[in-house]
């Protein structure tokens, strides 16, 4: 293959199980591996805000969830690269991006021209999943690569 192969992470248990097969996968083929870990951050509407201004509720504790959320969601892929490259693997990159994550899913692999996507079938969505779909749905349909999903 010599290509690249998108592993994308969340931290839970199929994640994990999704990061070692992509990196057996990408060392078995001479793959570079990506580790992608999507920070989920929808902006607040502005009538959100409004609505907060007049009720005098900071903002500052969404931004600094947030901020925790984007420096968790960093060491989570610096462990994952550090993982990979337990397992032999010498070409890892690990990224954090944020936004909605199936949709930054399809952007980095499209972007990178990956090969492959990896992603866990079940990850730590909340109850919302069960109503809009899990993440790995959309990845698999909407994607123009080949997709594997892990359990």
């Amino acid at each position: 293959m010599s290509g690249k192969i998108l592993a994308a992470i969340d931290g839970s248990e199929h994640g994990w199980k999704a990061l070692d097969l992509a990196a057996d996968l990408a060392k078995a083929h001479d793959a570079e591996l990506i580790v992608l870990h999507v920070v989920p951050y929808e902006p607040m509407s502005e009538a959100l805000r409004a609505f907060a201004k007049v009720e005098h509720l900071p903002l500052e504790e969404e931004a600094a969830r947030f901020h925790q959320a984007r420096t968790l969601g960093d060491r989570l892929t610096r462990a994952a690269e550090a993982r990979a490259r337990e397992r032999g693997l010498a070409r890892v990159v690990g990224r954090t991006e944020e936004g909605r994550p199936a949709h930054a899913i399809l952007e980095v692999a499209a972007s990178e021209a990956v090969d492959m996507i990896v992603m866990g079938s079940r990850g730590l969505s909340d109850a919302r999943a069960l109503f809009l779909g899990s993440v790995s749905h959309p990845v698999t349909n909407q994607a123009r690569c080949t997709c594997v999903t892990v359990k």
